[in-house]
């Protein structure tokens, strides 16, 4: 079961990466057309992407060291959700999204499950 743990808490953190790599790479250009974007927009999108993935880094960690990763577990999954539900708030404010875009939410908030799955981990698992 750990092993099981661990391979898909880094399957799901590489997905964050590699778009949060496609905002660096491409920065604004991804959301809209480029003649609506600044250097300010741009490099926000940019830096959020490196922000994008931090996540994984530290699932790097985690999955190496799960006998006292509980901590940083949490925070990372309880900042994934908390961004969820901002994600939400803008639907609330200024509509519907693209389907994909449900889907990214629905699997922000998912990743709420690894935390009874950690506590199911048996203690001998964890070292």
């Amino acid at each position: 079961m750990k092993r099981a743990f661990q391979t898909t808490l880094v399957l799901v953190a590489f997905i964050p990466c590699v778009l949060g790599a496609m905002s660096l790479i491409y920065g604004a250009e991804r959301l809209m057309p480029s003649e609506l974007i600044n250097a300010n927009l741009d490099g926000q999108v940019r830096f959020w992407g490196i922000r994008s993935m931090l996540p994984f880094f530290l699932t790097l960690w985690i999955v190496t060291n799960l006998d006292k990763a509980y901590s940083v577990l949490v925070i990372v999954i309880a900042a994934t959700a908390a961004g969820a539900l901002a994600r939400l708030g803008a639907i609330y404010q200024y509509g519907a999204p693209d389907p994909a875009l449900l889907g990214i939410i629905a699997f922000e908030l998912a990743v709420l499950l690894f935390i009874p799955w950690y506590n199911r981990l048996d203690k001998q698992d964890l070292t």
